[in-house]
């Protein structure tokens, strides 16, 4: 008889595996067996108690998920059971003011894995509205992390065309993963160079080791030269590193602000004398069918970032000791095992 196993940070500093019953889909939904979740920053965060947007416990974890549909309901679209699907972390409703301008920001937005359960359990019921279809593979793994890569994706989406075109330099502070993940959706534009810059050597051998001759590595952004940057992307979600995007930013250039959340003061009298364009990108959806299509396309990179896989039985430890943060990009906890 099958089971339901999930992961649920009851409050802050615990979690455990729990048995859950099996979710009844409804017209709308589909059953989803899931595969892979993959860990992020905000899950060490609310393991931690330190996430400062609105959540709650007890909360199953997990955002960046991909599954196997079991059953499909009738008002489910074209689903069929067996496609492999990733799903949404902003749960919207489709119909407000909001998610006609960004979905994000839905009047009723709820976030799986933080506000709502997530999808680090067997079996999962997910409405068709925030479900993609993976590409046909062999291997579905890669998908899981389509999330972090929507990101960048719809981060870079929001920069006109135009802007990407004659841009022949950027800047992308952070080679974490979804400083990584972002290189990923820079390289489908024709940039002469791309700087990846971050502290961490080892992060930043990570990035060159992907073989993209465009592609420049730094641990000092301080010392780049200032006014010579197209497009500025700040994926560290760091103050300082925030601090310089003005400075480095060419006249007219466009800066992408997907990792920094906190108060910071800016120097907007060096934002105005350059005309600079600020792009804020909070969260993902709107830019899943390009990270698929970059997913699908760089699965070979996409393998390399997952740096540990975890069974789902092992996983409560595993985070409870912080082994995720050892050293890695991105720890994906395997809910195939134990079944």
């Amino acid at each position: 008889m099958r089971e339901n196993r999930a992961l649920v940070i009851s409050s802050p500093g615990h979690i455990a595996l729990e048995r859950r019953p099996i979710p009844e889909p409804g017209r709308d939904e589909a059953l989803i067996e899931v595969q892979y979740v993959a860990l992020c920053g905000s899950d060490s965060k609310l393991f931690a108690g330190a996430y400062t947007n609105p959540h709650r416990y007890p909360v199953v974890l997990g955002h960046e998920w991909v599954g196997r549909a079991v059953s499909v309901g009738e008002g489910a679209g074209d689903l069929k059971p067996g496609d492999f699907v990733v799903g949404d972390c902003s749960v919207y409703c489709g119909e407000c003011a909001m998610c006609a301008v960004n979905r994000n920001h839905c009047e009723a937005i709820e976030k799986r894995g933080i506000t709502i359960d997530g999808g680090c359990a067997d079996y999962i019921a997910v409405n068709r509205r925030h479900l993609y279809r993976c590409p046909p593979a062999e291997d579905c793994k890669p998908f899981v992390l389509t999330e972090p890569t929507s990101v960048g994706a719809n981060g870079i989406g929001r920069v006109p065309r135009e802007a990407l075109g004659r841009a022949s330099r950027a800047l992308v502070f952070g080679a974490g993963g979804i400083g990584l993940l972002t290189l990923l959706t820079l390289q489908e534009f024709p940039f002469d160079e791309i700087v990846m810059t971050d502290p961490a050597r080892e992060k930043l051998e990570l990035a060159l080791g992907f073989g993209f001759p465009n592609v420049r590595a730094c641990d000092d952004a301080a010392g780049l030269d200032p006014a010579s940057f197209g497009l500025v992307v700040e994926a560290a979600g760091s103050a300082a590193s925030l601090k310089l995007c003005s400075r480095l930013a060419a006249p007219a250039a466009h800066v992408v602000l997907l990792g920094h959340q906190k108060p910071c003061e800016l120097d907007f009298g060096e934002i105005m004398g350059k005309s600079l364009t600020i792009h804020a990108s909070n969260g993902s959806t709107g830019g899943f069918e390009r990270a698929l299509a970059i997913v699908q396309k760089r699965k070979g990179i996409i393998e390399r970032l997952i740096t540990a896989t975890v069974p789902l039985d092992e996983a409560a430890d595993y985070i409870s000791r912080r082994r995720h943060a050892e050293g890695n990009i991105k720890v994906v906890i395997d809910l195939r095992s134990g079944r």
